[in-house]
């Protein structure tokens, strides 16, 4: 049987193993579908109530632009319809990560033209730990994200290797929620579209400048609402949101440790020196004022300890990829182990999966795309913060590539057993018979 007679059966796979998972973690580990909410709430909560964008922010006051309006909104647009449930936002993010899901599987198929590989690809991406915890546990711009993310992926593949307009416009549409969510995937899907416009690599199509300039152009059209929104609350630009100096500040200060807490459990933000302290309790209710305040110090920080500052660049760098000393301090020591396990086994999968890309002459050159993506969001957290969190927002990538060595593996102990099972069939032992 082919691969294409497969694809129904294989997306149903992913489906239905996606859903059965995260219904019984929901359960499990979400405390009978309670999960964790987040300022998303708040700010959904405060659209349903005021009608504003708005709550209230640590000891900094009311701020109006905290975060990308991606996920609030929908939390809003679902709680404006069904009402304030929880089960409902909970059974949109089990829809979106197995949109997720099936974007894994698209972008392996893409690659290596093999159903196997991206059957095994899109499983990996069900059964991700963390993944499950964090669609499962708590309502979360991440269970957004992710599916944007790959969707959009996907689309600029698909945009480049069949040319069509329908793809660089669907790029547009996803590119565009995606930087509403999260905004710092702007230039990856910028260098994307840049990619596609100018290099017209064999199976790629011509080139594809006024598609790519239309799908950059609906991109910027469909997160201009929210800028023209902002400038009239703060008459300045500000592209998504303003928290983005805090960030800045909590990877980057005589206190960082490259995440937000210290080996002792300690939250770098309450080491705020006193007159730092001073200043922002003095501009309380202005966010604009209190997030300069943030950039000033870690420039003044840069500035005048650059060896510190560029050593935590390389160490926030490193602990993107491996584990800060302060990993797991609020979750029980076998989580943390048995992460920790799987991990180093998926790096070891990945590499063996890379080697095997090599032999196998699987190359092609739509793996920069995804690549783009690895190293823009490796790049935003190195100079800002990072969690293990982070980390899993590009994590698929490395499944994409472990599914290959599992695929060949499987491929090798499937063809032992058949040569076990039916000696004389083998060509080589029938070769020799003659």
């Amino acid at each position: 049987m082919k691969f294409k007679d497969n694809i129904n059966l294989h997306l149903l796979i992913i489906v239905i193993l996606s859903l059965t998972v995260r219904f019984a973690a929901g359960f499990i580990v979400g405390h009978g579908y309670e999960p964790q909410t987040w300022e998303y709430e708040k700010l959904a909560r405060s659209l349903l109530d005021k009608g504003t964008f708005s709550m209230n922010y640590r000891e900094y006051g009311e701020y109006k632009a905290l975060l990308g309006p991606g996920y609030p909104f929908l939390t809003f647009f679902v709680y404006k319809i069904f009402g304030i449930n929880h089960m409902i936002m909970l059974i949109v993010q089990f829809l979106l990560m197995t949109l997720f899901s099936v974007s894994i599987y698209g972008i392996a198929w893409m690659f290596f033209r093999k159903g196997g590989i991206a059957l095994i690809a899109g499983v990996l991406s069900v059964l991700h730990p963390g993944l499950i915890y964090y669609s499962s546990a708590n309502l979360h711009e991440f269970n957004l994200y992710m599916p944007l993310f790959y969707g959009t992926i996907l689309t600029c593949i698909l945009a480049c290797k069949t040319n069509e307009w329908k793809y660089f416009i669907l790029f547009g549409f996803l590119g565009g929620t995606a930087v509403l969510t999260r905004a710092t995937v702007l230039p990856v899907l910028v260098l994307c579209m840049a990619f596609c416009a100018i290099f017209p690599f064999e199976g790629m199509g011509t080139k594809n400048v006024l598609k790519a300039s239309a799908a950059l152009l609906l991109l910027v059209l469909i997160n201009l609402p929210w800028v023209i929104r902002n400038y009239e609350h703060f008459h300045q630009f500000v592209f998504s949101q303003t928290n983005k100096w805090e960030a800045f500040w909590i990877g980057n200060n005589p206190n960082s440790s490259g995440g937000q807490y210290r080996t002792d459990g300690t939250g770098v933000l309450s080491l705020k020196g006193a007159e730092m302290q001073k200043k922002i309790d003095a501009n309380v209710n202005n966010e604009i004022a209190v997030e300069d305040i943030f950039r000033d110090y870690t420039f003044k920080y840069a500035k005048e300890n650059p060896e510190n500052f560029i050593k935590g660049l390389f160490r926030k760098g490193f602990y993107f990829w491996w584990f800060y000393p302060q990993t797991g301090l609020f979750y029980p020591k076998i989580y943390l182990v048995a992460y920790k396990i799987l991990y180093v086994f998926l790096l070891l999968l990945t590499a063996i999966g890379l080697y095997m890309c090599n032999k196998e002459k699987l190359w092609c050159v739509e793996m920069l795309f995804p690549l783009f993506l690895i190293f823009g969001i490796w790049g935003v957290h190195t100079m800002n913060f990072s969690e293990m969190r982070h980390r899993w927002t590009v994590e698929p990538v490395l499944l994409i590539f472990a599914s290959v060595s599992i695929f060949f593996l499987a491929e090798k102990i499937y063809q032992y057993f058949l040569v076990r099972k039916q000696p004389f069939s083998h060509p080589i032992i029938q070769q020799s018979l003659k």
